[in-house]
């Protein structure tokens, strides 16, 4: 697994140059929804998400990670910025997802139940990210994105034909169409990652593919910043009794 591990330094850098009353990240240049350029700094939220930290363990970040939030001044839309080593509308860090997914997937012996043991998760969480992992991309368009970025690259004969299993790991034909689509998009999304001529620097292959591809646990977020989803603001001031 040393191949996703995310540098804990990554993390404690931004806690130490980024917070209430230490600094804030750059403003942005202009509005998600409207032409606006007046971007005003607009409070922070704090996140306890749970990545990969060093030496391989799963750690949650128990101080928390702030966030600081914007909003235009002209339509009021507000939003998050969020650092690259976090995902939005995650709490366990693409990271983990990987890990665990690959820890499955690979190994004939794991279990869903071992699995989400050693990676301090639910086993129906370890469930449900291969289910989404397997419907997250197409492995051939990744695989022909891999051979348009290098025509001589061996990817093809690197694509899984089978899930490792000495227990039934699918009840039904569907849900191993499922695990082995899973399994290929994880292993070509590795490859394609080690194909560029310069190799992102995030350790985690998928969490540099959902950053790149723009795509969130409910689907493609198009082209636009990846951020946490926009909402209008018609007036400040508490709610109404």
């Amino acid at each position: 697994m040393s191949s996703i591990l995310l540098p804990w330094t990554d993390i404690k850098s931004y806690r130490a140059e980024i917070g209430p009353g230490v600094g804030r990240p750059p403003r942005p240049v202009g509005c998600l929804r409207c032409p606006g350029k007046r971007i005003w700094y607009d409070g922070w939220r704090r996140v306890f998400s749970v990545l990969i930290g060093d030496e391989g363990r799963v750690e949650r970040v128990d101080e928390g990670v702030p966030l600081q939030r914007v909003a235009c001044a002209t339509c009021w839309t507000s939003w998050t910025l969020w650092p690259s080593f976090l995902h939005p509308a995650r709490q366990f860090g693409p990271d983990v997802n990987e890990a665990a997914a690959l820890a499955y997937l690979s190994d004939a012996r794991a279990t869903y139940v071992e699995v989400g043991s050693r990676y301090g998760c639910s086993w129906t969480s370890v469930w449900r990210w291969v289910g989404w992992l397997g419907r997250l991309a197409a492995p051939e368009e990744i695989l022909a994105a891999i051979l348009r970025t290098a025509g001589d690259s061996p990817a093809l004969d690197f694509v899984p034909r089978e899930v490792p299993q000495d227990h039934e790991k699918a009840y039904s034909p569907e849900r191993a169409a499922i695990l082995l689509r899973a399994y290929r998009t994880l292993v070509l999304i590795g490859l394609w990652a080690r194909a560029l001529w310069v190799p992102p620097s995030d350790p985690s292959s998928l969490r540099w593919f959902l950053w790149t591809q723009r795509r969130g646990p409910r689907g493609p977020q198009g082209q636009r910043e990846a951020r946490s989803p926009a909402f209008h603001i018609d007036r400040r001031g508490p709610p109404d009794a």
